[in-house]
């Protein structure tokens, strides 16, 4: 990744946002926009990174600016817009990681719509195809942890816990690590 791109990430993680949308914004490429729709998105400005993402799409056809569109959708709440946008997501052609990610957003908003079984089976065969990446496995462990809590028993639930923990730690993300306590 690019130098500028990378410190831009870092501006984000450190919640500076606005900072890197003043670096992002010079830069007109898909890749600066890409990473431009975060700093927006989580700045709170969901509203201008769904456009953002959205054009990106149709000017690109990047299936990444695609799910990212349907990320921010879930995040507005609009959760039946995020779940078709992950089903045309679904079939375009993906890897087996880009395929977990998408059966992670489909299972969370599953989940999130109170669509108990769908959710778990997507969540459960996102878990198959990203098994042995620690970056990929910990969310859906996560998910799976608020699934248990709210469907299934408190033993899988805390087995689901300790593997997200665990794992995004083992991914270098310690602050997943935390979020998982907050769901």
């Amino acid at each position: 990744m690019r130098e500028d791109l990378q410190e831009a990430w870092r501006l984000i993680e450190e919640g500076r946002h606005e900072e890197a949308e003043a670096r992002l914004r010079q830069d007109p490429t898909p890749e600066a926009r890409f990473v431009l729709g975060y700093a927006l998105a989580f700045g709170g400005r969901l509203e201008e990174a769904l456009a953002l993402y959205q054009a990106l799409y149709r000017e690109t056809g990047s299936h990444k600016a695609l799910h990212q569109a349907g990320f921010v959708l879930r995040l507005l709440g609009r959760l039946g817009e995020a779940m078709a946008v992950f089903e045309e997501e679904a079939r375009l052609p993906l890897g087996p990681l880009e395929r977990s990610v998408n059966l992670y957003e489909q299972g969370y908003v599953a989940l999130l719509m109170g669509r108990k079984e769908e959710a778990r089976r997507f969540l459960e065969e996102g878990l198959c195809l990203a098994a042995g990446e620690p970056a990929f496995v910990a969310p859906l462990h996560r998910a799976l942890w608020e699934w248990h809590r709210c469907f299934g028993s408190p033993e899988a639930a805390e087995a689901h816990r300790e593997a997200a923990r665990r794992l995004f730690l083992e991914a270098g993300d310690p602050r997943g690590a935390e979020e998982k306590d907050n769901p």
